[in-house]
């Protein structure tokens, strides 16, 4: 048994999965889709500067400004059919891919990466 084979396998069968035939779908729309982009980059720039901005110790009414925004933004984001379908199916793809990730660890290690229980039970998340 060859590793490297194995290991196109397991990317073969990823690349023909469900949860990547829906992510594709909806990247190939979004890249079609002017208005879907530029929602979509507006949303990612908010959390940017949210993030920036709270890394910064910002004064809080400039941070509450920025939260409004970034909600009202997503807001937007979520009644768009291709933006919202892109986030729920790139979320999906990656939590089948942190799944066999997971059991590619227990399998070597024979410890389970992360418990049932959440993460403040181990230091592997954090």
């Amino acid at each position: 048994m060859d590793i490297m084979e194995k290991a196109k396998e397991l990317g073969t069968m990823i690349g023909s999965s469900d949860e990547m035939v829906s992510y594709k779908k909806w990247e190939e729309s979004l890249e079609r889709d002017h208005r879907a982009r530029a929602i979509l980059r507006e949303y990612q720039s908010l959390q940017t500067e949210m993030l920036r901005a709270a890394q910064e110790d910002t004064d809080k009414s400039i941070l509450d400004e920025i939260k409004r925004r970034l909600l009202d933004k997503f807001d937007e984001v979520n009644e768009c059919e291709i933006t919202r379908n892109f986030i729920d199916s790139k979320d999906k793809l990656d939590r089948l891919i942190k799944k066999v990730n997971d059991v590619l660890v227990y399998s070597i290690s024979g410890e389970e990466s992360c418990s049932p229980h959440g993460c403040g039970s181990c230091s592997g998340c954090e």
